[in-house]
């Protein structure tokens, strides 16, 4: 028997066959795909730390990759990862190791279930084992595919408990889904983790920090990171590294230019990601500064539809609440990300981001 040569395009064709996708419409870098390419990935090695799992994605894309996108894989494949977390395919919870005290952040497979987004159409979240189709394959063709979300359409007369059900999926509730922290006032919450950061104590040497600095425009969310200098005197959103994984989001207490105390995030809830605590945090930092988060809303080229473009990152409860009644655009021209919705269903929206996130929507036209 010999050994055929492929060409890389009928490679990546058939890998993208191989996760059910349409090859002749889609490539490894189509968001679809890459969702689907992480989930077969986690579910044969999770456990895992978002680092290992990144690494092992993009080994595998190995020259199956455009050169010259070589240099966004790392970042493409880590967006797509932190997607599928704030969906709920996959959990990131803490896991403290006994023998040398500390703890690290490990993903896990999320149970497979649905949720009911109206009398017939189901958002599909978890991921099984081993490779396995979530729904046994009976279902795979029916399951459309938004960006990293799934939903599927029943058909007249089929139930859901007995259909989804009967492979295996237990119904969720939106509310539990969703898992929305309560509505409280900006102050009201920038006051609770300064009452847990007063009570913390002196935190020692810590370096290298660094910080989300408030003086910078909310129009350009990378631009605001930068290193603690010698100047800097106040409370500070930012991350510190730790030994094992990625770096620790934190509330720090600064006194020109040193770190006095820290809190690391979560503290609220400890089940909850880091970067969600302090999403939020910022945005009611920069609401009380007098500068408020953006969200800019354009008319979609479709008729009916908007787009929502966001110019800095949200907590993953937000994003759930947008994958279920919109649809992700991924990085667009002019913002962080974005996501298009119903024109009927946009004033909802809006009247949620501003209550729980304090978001100045700015709409063509003017500043709402």
């Amino acid at each position: 028997m010999g050994i055929a040569k492929l060409e890389r395009d009928r490679v990546v064709a058939n890998a993208v066959e191989a996760l059910g996708m349409d090859a002749t419409a889609a490539d490894l870098e189509t968001p679809e795909v890459l969702a689907a390419s992480v989930r077969r990935a986690a579910s044969f090695l999770c456990p895992v730390t978002p680092r290992v799992l990144t690494r092992n994605i993009e080994e595998s894309l190995d020259g199956l990759v455009e050169e010259a996108r070589l240099v966004d894989r790392g970042s493409m494949v880590s967006a797509m990862i932190e997607d599928l977390v704030a969906y709920g395919d996959l959990v990131e919870a803490p896991i403290d190791d006994e023998q040398s005290g500390l703890s690290r952040r490990l993903l896990f497979l999320a149970q497979p279930s649905y949720v009911t987004l109206s009398p017939d159409v189901y958002i599909l979240v978890g991921v099984r084992s081993d490779g396995l189709s979530l729904c046994d394959g009976l279902l795979d063709d029916r399951i459309e595919h938004y960006h990293h979300a799934r939903r599927v359409t029943l058909q007249p007369g089929e139930e859901p408990t007995e259909l989804l059900g009967g492979l295996g999926l237990r119904e969720l509730s939106f509310e539990q889904w969703l898992n929305s922290p309560k509505v409280v006032a900006a102050q009201d919450l920038v006051q609770e983790y300064e009452t847990r950061l007063a009570a913390a104590g002196p935190s020692g040497s810590v370096e290298p920090v660094r910080i989300l600095d408030p003086t910078t425009p909310v129009t350009y969310y990378r631009g605001r990171w930068r290193s603690v200098a010698a100047r800097d005197n106040g409370k500070f959103i930012g991350r510190r590294p730790v030994q094992f994984g990625a770096d620790q989001w934190c509330y720090f207490d600064v006194v020109d230019g040193e770190v006095i105390r820290l809190i690391d995030l979560p503290v609220l809830d400890r089940l909850a990601q880091g970067c969600d605590e302090a999403w939020r945090l910022q945005a009611a930092l920069d609401t009380l500064s007098g500068a408020p988060q953006l969200l800019r809303v354009q008319k979609a080229r479709t008729t009916g539809d908007v787009v929502l473009r966001f110019l800095s990152p949200i907590p993953s409860w937000s994003q759930r609440r947008l994958d279920a009644v919109g649809q992700a655009l991924g990085h667009l021209p002019g913002s962080l990300f974005a996501y298009k919705v119903s024109e009927s269903q946009l004033e909802h929206d809006l009247a949620f981001l501003e209550k729980t996130m304090w978001l100045q929507v700015e709409r063509e036209g003017g500043v709402e």
